[in-house]
């Protein structure tokens, strides 16, 4: 991720550091301007958020016809039904994979800042070190502190991860495993700098209220309408290679199961 912060992050920190402002404002003005800049895709993100939610009355049709028994035959007739009406279910990942590589280059971005130490914003004394909330006896080796801004950080990422899950009819084990994946990261970011975790804080923040926004210019029944009529009229698409290969598989699997239920 270095060519990130050397063309990117850098260049962009530099010009807001100009104005001699605080370090904390310089902070939320770079995070403010990446999700601006990734917009466009969070709202697609929402989009196809809100046509899985839409169609899951569908989806849980085709699981209690199917059975939750034969996993790969109701697999397959749920990509059969996107297909119909037009629906990557992997489209709502895509803003989380564009944010991915600034989200770890900032990880090697902040605590290697050498202007942040020293430097104090809200109840941070040092951005270049961690925040005490309070310390106690070390338990787990050096584990012997909670950072204030770590707390913020995992709960509005947790707040996140509840408000996609409802807005998304999130089930299963990718529902759960979005609220265990903050709580690993409280434990292996409390030792970090503050000025990352608040880098982190104010994005999983802006996201929430990105997200809120959003969810005011979508209507679910005209979502539901589109998809309706796509399925009326469907389009005639070429397959992909990648696709002719998974749903050879998955007959292939589907073959191999019926033959082991004889």
């Amino acid at each position: 991720m270095r060519w990130i912060n050397q063309w990117i992050t850098v260049p962009a920190f530099n010009f807001l550091d100009g104005f001699h402002m605080s370090y904390g404002i310089v902070i939320l003005l770079l995070t403010l301007l990446l999700k601006l800049v990734l917009s466009p895709m969070t709202y697609k993100s929402y989009v196809s958020m809100a046509k899985m939610r839409v169609l899951k009355p569908q989806l849980d049709e085709i699981k209690a016809k199917v059975g939750e028994d034969n996993q790969m035959l109701m697999q397959q007739e749920q990509m059969k039904l996107y297909k119909q009406v037009g629906v990557n279910p992997l489209g709502g990942c895509l803003p989380l994979v564009l944010q991915m590589p600034f989200t770890i280059a900032f990880f090697y971005f902040f605590p290697n800042l050498f202007e942040l130490r020293g430097q104090s914003f809200l109840f941070m004394k040092d951005m270049s070190t961690y925040d005490t909330l309070f310390t106690f006896a070390p338990i787990f080796g050096s584990f012997n502190h909670i950072s204030l801004m770590c707390i913020l950080m995992t709960l509005t990422t947790l707040l996140t991860t509840w408000y996609n899950n409802a807005t998304s009819g999130a089930t299963g084990q990718m529902k759960y495993m979005g609220y265990i994946m903050p709580l690993i990261f409280f434990f292996v970011l409390n030792s970090f700098p503050a000025g990352l975790n608040y880098y982190y804080f104010l994005s999983a923040l802006f996201t929430f209220l990105t997200q809120l926004v959003i969810r005011t210019m979508v209507n679910d029944d005209k979502i539901l309408a589109k998809l309706e009529e796509n399925k009326k009229n469907p389009k005639v698409e070429k397959k992909s290679s990648f696709q002719s290969k998974m749903e050879e598989m998955m007959r292939a699997q589907q073959q191999a199961q019926q033959n082991k239920n004889k």
